[in-house]
């Protein structure tokens, strides 16, 4: 059984963004299930590499629509991006928990559900 279960409550309303979303909880059950270092090195990339690109839509789709917290939600990005590259580095010395994967991931879905939601709910509230 899956550690992460995507959820209809995480949609945000943008098809590009929900997508990026839903594989990012695969990408971190593939990492949480990794049997070796090797496995563990290759999903940690492979979920760092998306969710840069991930990032980057994301603030781009802010920008765009001139979301007005999207500073404070980009230096959230950085924080988070920053505790993946710590877990990286962890993964890279062999000093790799499960347990770090577990507590970031369950902060990344603490994020969509306020500060993502947030970018919904102004979506909606605003015409156009």
């Amino acid at each position: 059984m899956s550690e992460f279960v995507w959820q209809d409550q995480y949609l945000i309303g943008n098809p590009t963004i929900d997508q990026q979303h839903r594989y990012l909880f695969e990408l971190a059950n593939k990492l949480v299930d990794s049997q070796n270092q090797t496995e563990q090195t290759e999903n940690a990339m492979l979920l760092y590499k998306h969710v840069r690109e991930h990032f980057r839509a994301e603030e781009e789709f802010m920008k765009s629509h001139q979301y007005p917290a999207y500073q404070k939600h980009a230096a959230t990005h950085d924080m988070m991006l920053g505790k993946l590259v710590t877990i990286s580095k962890k993964i890279h010395h062999n000093d790799w928990s499960r347990q770090q994967v577990l507590v970031f991931m369950r902060d990344w879905i603490t994020h969509i559900l306020d500060e993502d939601s947030a970018i919904r709910d102004y979506f909606h509230s605003t015409p156009g």
